[in-house]
């Protein structure tokens, strides 16, 4: 693997923190941003210094915990942070583009979920069998010892490896775990994978495959490839990057009984959103409405929350279900 360097200069540039700032900003509205966003030449000159010469120190997060559609917690970066993980991620984002692999989809430029969705039901159109599988407790469980090893084998600036490994250490417990919320666990996730989705089409030259973060499916006519294949996954994961597998998540099946992935059931010719999914995001229509109702986000958001709402229950609902939960019929 041919690794990359001379980056610094590229990730201080003052256009490079300026676009990350608006990267930033476009996500987050708060007192921080806002008196980031008054003062922001003079933000980005200080942050370009202490970044410049090594004094820049990472500010706590700011935790909160959300129960839908499970209980998580999600870590906050405080504001000039988040500007930091645009920058970084602007530089390595393209770097690793080359390397991921074509079947990655979570949090890649022209990538995302439908089409996930979409390349699954392909896969399942032409095999018999799948054999679906979740991580455990995936950013919980990323090693950062193995993840600074797997930046380190396409990076090779050692300005950003050590701001990598800053970013790293100050989430989980010091020895594992990246925390939810921040770009950069996203990236960094994605990453710690690539070497797994390499395994799997290179060295196992597995053609049907396809991930999304920590879910991924493998699909073929030969069941008994597939369980084999689930034991040497199983292999892998543990002894390369520390990770176990979700064993009430783990599925052989066939095309017949449907794939369920990524919050809907997969059939060869059809595509179904779950029944707690769609009432998840009909509720979430209700709350959009309230906290508009009461002044709580502005216009822009509202609407664009609910067109992407309806856009997603449309896409995949069944018209019986939209029926009935617009109807308060479903529980």
């Amino acid at each position: 693997m041919q690794r990359v360097g001379c980056l610094k200069e590229k990730l201080l540039s003052f256009e490079n923190l300026y676009t990350a700032y608006k990267k930033a900003y476009l996500v987050t509205k708060n007192y921080s941003s806002y008196r980031f966003a008054f003062h922001v030449e003079k933000e980005l000159f200080l942050l370009q210094k202490e970044l410049s010469e090594d004094t820049y120190v990472l500010g706590d997060y700011f935790y909160f915990t959300i129960t839908d559609p499970k209980e998580r917690t999600i870590s906050v970066a405080q504001f000039r942070d988040r500007v930091v993980h645009h920058a970084l991620v602007n530089i390595l984002e393209p770097i690793y583009e080359k390397r991921f692999i074509f079947d990655s989809y979570a949090t890649r430029k022209e990538k995302g979920t439908h089409k996930a969705i979409e390349r699954a039901q392909s896969f399942l159109y032409k095999n018999h069998w799948y054999l679906k599988m979740d991580v455990k407790k995936y950013f919980d469980s990323i090693n950062h010892e193995a993840l600074n090893t797997a930046i380190g084998r396409k990076i090779k600036d050692h300005y950003v490896l050590n701001l990598c490994r800053k970013i790293i250490a100050k989430g989980g417990d010091g020895i594992k775990g990246l925390p939810i919320g921040n770009l950069t666990s996203q990236f960094f996730a994605n990453v710690y994978l690539d070497v797994f989705d390499h395994y799997v089409k290179d060295e196992k030259s597995v053609k049907f495959y396809v991930r999304y973060m920590d879910d991924f499916c493998v699909f073929s006519n030969d069941k008994d490839l597939l369980k084999e294949l689930y034991k040497e996954v199983v292999i892998f994961l543990d002894d390369k990057l520390k990770l176990g597998i979700k064993d009430t998540a783990t599925l052989i099946n066939t095309s017949l009984h449907g794939l369920p992935f990524l919050g809907v059931r997969i059939f060869p010719k059809m595509i179904r959103l779950k029944k707690e999914n769609f009432k998840r995001s009909f509720n979430k229509l209700k709350t959009r409405e309230r906290e508009y109702d009461n002044g709580l986000i502005d216009y822009n958001r509202y609407t664009s929350s609910m067109q992407s709402l309806i856009a997603h229950m449309n896409y995949y609902g069944n018209n019986l279900l939209k029926s009935r939960l617009y109807n308060g019929a479903v529980s």
